[in-house]
């Protein structure tokens, strides 16, 4: 894994001021280099046989220009490779150059002409730009923190989607790091690979878990008696060597067997003074030989066993007689980190990638088939199946058989970001109880994470959001708004937390990381008390009723009705998130896996950008600004092997979409909401659109301008120099924005809760949608012809439900419905004026020789008895009315 944050332009400088901290058990690997992509010239820090070397080049490839005096190197440190925290600066400034590792100070002076550093990328774990690099340096595989190169924090802001132009797939936090595992399934199972290089010094670290007692891990022969075996004997690490004067054996401290199904650590040293080092976890031994210091080793290297009748030609104090069974991980041979799988010479056995949860210790024959206490982690659920089992990952945020991988992650920008899922208008889901969960690393204090809402004019809505550092859940399912807080963690570190959210009815947990779960039962919720509430407090004849409506009104509190959307990110509520976002989990739902799969559902807007992908255009709204004190200690952790330097899967970035004015036909029916108790609705196809391209991961240079960048003295033709260079991130041309318009609503069918319709009363026409800004344009108002309910003042005490029970839902409809019912309003109109146009000359009319009788005018009436419905007088028509009083509870439609 690798950060890599490319310049909006070549970089020019003759001053550079660099720090980091890192930490590793490997010996070598690269921590960081600024490379270019027109020169060799490189300012480089990486590990070195456990020390931390500085690689400075000034290269010149221009006209005119000296041929450059080469790099220059400085070491410092003394085996930092032993997995803590070490402080590296480096300063230059013109010719002179200094290196502090902790308190070991190295200084220099180069002696080439030539004093400015051109580079146009920053790098982290791997190496990138290797066209004019002679040597390439290791991998790195071990957590970095706080990387400052001429006072911008470029960890941080490539966290927080403050660079637009950084390529990130490596993981933010502290963990536990166990690279490219390999399982080796039975004794008989084994590989090889090319000879170990390890002539004058050796620098070697893997890492295991079996249950198994003894076998073969390592073993290379030479010239001579030469060899080296790494071999675990009754549960301990025995390491064997010969350099040419008689075989040694060097043991294992450990407090216990290491066959007890954990990952341990082995490390293996020898230096220039010929002393063995053996460190297993953290005890270590060591010791001193005298006589011949080189190690001369040909032939293959076997790893996890021998060949076929090897065994009885083992040297003395090799004790092993079979293979190792069980999982190896993290090969760094002498700083080549080999893929055990694609790189092997050979094969043999059931050798397979990944580690299997564990080894059954009563017969060795495999990996476990039962549930154990450490099958699934990060808080999985075991799920014992009936020949295997498998780990339910969906409340952990995490992914993969055992929850070990991460999830799907966003980075959301400072600029503010949004994916939203939109269910379909026919599948849109009611539910009783609702599971969710995510993870986050931020250093905001105020923002929405997630926020579900049903559909326009419900009201219904399920929230988490972070207000003052601590994170909360705040939903309404019907009456008033409900919160649930964990008020003891401070989520705002920059730490990676993880937060589950369950509701049953009106019952919720929020739990964050592994702290207490926080609950919240409302009061009075249980029907026994309310049945116990009807019958002491209303009398006898209406206890039934009063009963009735209770347990309907607590129905009403239970279920999550009609939801319509999953909103990520809080920019539509002006409250936007800033940090990362993984593994999100909503009912069934991993939402962010959708979006990074380009789900035809969900659209992405802003600042928003899939961990992993190669940015391929810049955003407006970008802009570098200082990070707050405690954005500094981030962690980054990189697990990085040779196979991801050549060739990588990757998806292509989710199209951002503008929201359109497409109105589409469905009939909405949710069979659970028990609000609706008719509804037949046709039924649309599913749709899953996903793309996928396959290609490496080189940056694409962007064409930024020059004068993004200030600066400060121009020495040279076609070189600008700054001291140091200060970046101005933000994008040189707006993107034009394009005015919103409200969405077109037919009117469409609309479907009365709990009212009865009443003549004579008109339907208040309601917005189309319900925004916190007042500002955004609103939809335009529905009106019905000859549809009439009781209206409803909406309430305004904080916290209660925006819509009555009795506010009707549009059901869209597609635009040829549309036009068809505005056909025949029209028509009817037209008929209408057509009607009292000849009633009007009627009697108007000259002839007076005709007695009216006005009784007969209303004669009509008369055909209500045979079913005839007729149109109902205008509200302001004055006169009493005749209409019988069954026809009250008649709903009409058009």
């Amino acid at each position: 894994m690798y950060m890599k944050v490319v310049m909006p332009t070549v970089m020019h400088t003759e001053a550079e001021d660099v720090s980091l901290r890192f930490m590793s058990q490997r010996a070598f690997g690269l921590l960081m280099a600024a490379t270019s992509r027109e020169s060799a010239d490189t300012l480089r820090l990486e590990l070195d046989s456990g020390r931390v070397k500085l690689t400075v080049n000034l290269d010149c490839g221009r006209i005119n220009c000296n041929t450059s005096k080469g790099p220059e190197t400085l070491y410092a440190g003394q085996k930092v490779n032993d997995n803590n925290w070490h402080s590296v600066k480096v300063m230059r400034r013109d010719k002179n150059i200094k290196l502090m590792v902790d308190d070991d100070v190295a200084e220099g002076q180069m002696n080439g002409d030539h004093t400015r550093l051109e580079f146009s990328n920053i790098e982290t774990g791997i190496l990138t730009e290797r066209r004019f690099a002679s040597t390439s340096p290791s991998n790195f595989i071990g957590h970095l923190q706080g990387l400052k190169f001429n006072s911008l924090l470029y960890i941080d802001m490539c966290k927080n989607g403050d660079i637009e132009f950084c390529e990130l797939n490596a993981r933010f936090g502290m963990r536990s790091i166990v690279a490219d595992p390999v399982t080796f399934k039975t004794k008989g199972s084994y590989l090889g690979l090319a000879t170990l290089q390890a002539y004058s010094t050796m620098h070697l670290f893997f890492q295991f878990k079996t249950t198994s007692g003894d076998g073969f891990i390592l073993f290379n022969s030479g010239d001579g008696n030469d060899f080296i075996a790494v071999e675990l004997v009754k549960g301990y690490i025995h390491y064997v060597f010969d350099l040419g004067n008689g075989p040694s054996l060097l043991k294992g401290n450990s407090d216990s067997p290491l066959n007890d199904n954990q990952w341990h650590d082995v490390v293996i040293t020898r230096d220039a003074s010929n002393t063995h080092t053996l460190k297993v976890d953290a005890k270590s031994v060591s010791q001193v030989v005298n006589g011949a210091k080189n190690l001369d080793l040909k032939g293959d290297l076997f790893v996890a066993g021998l060949g076929p009748n090897m065994y009885q030609n083992m040297p003395k104090l090799v004790v092993s007689r079979e293979g190792f069974q069980g999982c190896l991980a993290s090969m760094d041979l002498n700083g080549r980190l080999p893929d055990l799988i694609n790189d092997a010479l050979f094969r043999s056995g059931q050798v397979e990638r990944g580690c299997e949860v564990g080894f059954t210790k009563a017969d060795l024959q495999g990996p476990s088939t039962t549930c154990q206490e450490d099958s699934c982690a990060n808080m999985g659920v075991c799920i014992q199946q009936w020949e295997n089992f498998t780990c339910d990952c969906s409340m952990t945020s995490y992914s993969g058989t055992q929850c070990n991988d991460p999830g799907a992650t966003y980075i959301f920008g400072k600029g503010g970001g949004l994916i939203t899922y939109t269910w379909p208008n026919n599948e849109r889901p009611s539910t009783r109880t609702d599971r969710m969960a995510v993870g986050f690393s931020t250093a905001i204090k105020d923002g929405i994470l997630v926020r579900i809402d049903s559909a326009p004019r419900l009201g219904d809505y399920i929230m988490l959001h972070i207000e003052e550092g601590k994170v909360g859940v705040t939903f309404n399912i019907g009456t008033v708004d409900i919160s649930v807080k964990e008020m003891t963690t401070d989520v705002s570190d920059g730490k990676y937390h993880v937060v589950r959210f369950t509701r049953n009815g009106g019952n919720a947990t929020l739990q964050v990381d592994n702290c207490p779960i926080n609950e919240y039962f409302p009061s009075g919720n249980s029907d026994n008390e309310r049945y116990q509430m009807a019958n002491k407090k209303i009398p006898f004849k209406y206890t039934r009723p009063v009963e009735d409506w209770l347990h309907e009104k607590g129905r009403q509190l239970t279920i999550f009705n009609t939801q319509a959307t999953i909103s990520i990110g809080g920019n539509d509520r002006k409250r936007p998130y800033q940090g990362q976002l993984s593994g999100l989990y909503y009912n069934g739902l991993k939402v962010l896996n959708m979006a990074a799969e380009g789900h035809a559902y969900i659209k992405i807007n802003g600042s928003v950008r899939l961990v992993g992908d190669v940015p391929t255009s810049r955003s407006p709204s970008s802009t570098t600004t200082s990070m707050p004190p405690e954005m500094s200690t981030t962690f980054i952790e990189t697990t990085t092997t040779l196979s991801t330097t050549t060739t990588r899967k990757q998806r292509s970035p989710p199209t951002i979409q503008q929201t359109t004015d497409d109105i589409v036909s469905s009939a909405e029916c949710s069979s659970d909401d028990e609000d609706l108790e008719e509804c037949d609705g046709g039924h649309t196809d599913k749709i899953l659109t996903t793309s996928t391209y396959e290609g490496g991961y080189k940056a694409l240079a962007p064409k930024w301008e020059v004068k993004d960048f200030k600066p400060s003295k121009a020495s040279e033709a076609g070189r600008t120099t700054a001291i140091p260079p200060q970046p101005d991130f933000r994008s040189s041309a707006a993107s034009p924005v394009m005015p919103e318009r409200a969405p077109k609503i037919p009117a469409g069918k609309m479907n009365n809760r709990e009212i009865k319709p009443q003549p004579d009363i008109v339907l208040l026409p309601l917005p189309t949608s319900f925004d916190i800004d007042g500002t955004k344009p609103k939809g335009p108002y529905i009106t019905q012809p000859m549809l009439r309910t009781i209206p409803s003042a909406l309430p305004t005490v904080p916290g209660i439900r925006r819509v009555p029970p009795g506010a009707s839902e549009v059901i869209r409809e597609s635009s040829s419905t549309m036009g068809m019912v505005v056909g025949i309003i029209s028509a009817a109109a037209l008929c209408i004026l057509i009607l009292l146009y000849a009633m009007y000359k009627y009697r108007n009319r000259d002839e007076g020789s005709y007695q009216v009788d006005e009784t007969r005018n209303y004669i009509s009436n008369s055909a209500q008895n045979n079913g005839t419905v007729i149109k109902d007088k205008q509200p302001n028509t004055k006169g009493p009315s005749n209409k019988r009083p069954k026809d009250k509870d008649k709903e009409y439609y058009v």
